[in-house]
């Protein structure tokens, strides 16, 4: 009985991990699988400069980040890297 509960145990688990990957199965023209994109997402409290900076890249930024608070520069510059990640991943699917 013991070795019936651990086998069910174990596939249980498998299933639980089988199921969770996060591999894509969308393909490119080379039948290669095509990498899963991120769009940006805010990482920074509500309220923060970062969050601030981040939030002010997102809907009005020029892609320069400058200002007279460095955790709302950091946080333009977080969006801004991610904006360029997520870009170039885009890029990348469509070769």
């Amino acid at each position: 009985m013991r070795h019936l509960i651990l086998a069910l145990a174990s596939l249980e688990l498998l299933l639980i991990v089988g199921c969770t990957s996060s591999k894509s199965s969308s393909r490119n023209e080379e039948g290669v699988a095509a990498p899963s994109c991120n769009e940006p997402d805010n990482p920074y409290d509500e309220g923060t400069g970062h969050y601030a900076g981040y939030a002010w890249a997102e809907e009005d930024g020029s892609g320069v980040c400058s200002g007279s608070s460095e955790s709302f520069t950091e946080g333009c510059e977080e969006y801004e890297r991610q904006e360029a990640e997520y870009q170039e991943c885009e890029a990348q699917k469509k070769r």
